[in-house]
């Protein structure tokens, strides 16, 4: 049995399947695995678990604790575009993209996420939402369309990534 202590003004609904929670950054609703038990005391805002093994117990505590930081504070993830010419525009909840190709690239945002272009010294694009997985999940789509290839370093890559550049041809002369 584990107690979990929930921050004030935090909402928790169990349900049979479902556990919801509501917090400054919205709703986020997960499904519940049955050979799980969860007691929310609203009075004392505390969390029980009962009745699993300690994997599923630590499990569903490192869940909870995700989805609590995700509606308190949100998750962000930043992508640097680098290359000569590599462009993004953010319009009507599509992510238009010139990155090498002789077409422009359209990725269609999903609604729970929201997509920011920043042009300091590089093109930069900031990935922010309350659900840990679909923000790392759309880092993942929008990376996965130009991945940093290691000759020149050209591509889309997270923010503190390190590419392990190759050295090129060399010849006879």
């Amino acid at each position: 049995m584990l107690a979990l202590q929930i921050p004030k003004n935090t909402e928790i609904i169990v349900d049979e399947n479902w556990i919801q929670f509501k917090g400054p950054q919205g709703i986020i609703k997960k499904k519940k695995s049955p050979e799980i038990k969860l007691i929310f005391e609203k009075e004392k805002n505390i969390l029980w678990l009962l009745n699993a093994d300690s994997n599923v117990r630590h499990f569903y505590m490192a869940l909870i604790n995700k989805i609590l930081i995700g509606i308190w504070k949100g998750y962000r993830i930043k992508l640097n575009i680098i290359g000569v010419g590599y462009k993004a525009i953010v319009t009507n909840n599509i992510l238009n993209l010139k990155i090498g190709f002789c077409h422009t690239i359209n990725y269609t945002i999903p609604n729970d996420i929201k997509i920011i272009v920043t042009s300091q010294k590089n093109l930069t694009l900031i990935v922010t939402g309350k659900d840990f997985q679909r923000v790392t999940q759309v880092a993942a789509e929008v990376r996965a369309l130009k991945p940093v290839e290691p000759y020149k370093g050209k591509g889309i890559k997270y923010m503190f990534e390190i590419v392990k550049r190759k050295e090129g041809k060399k010849t006879n002369v």
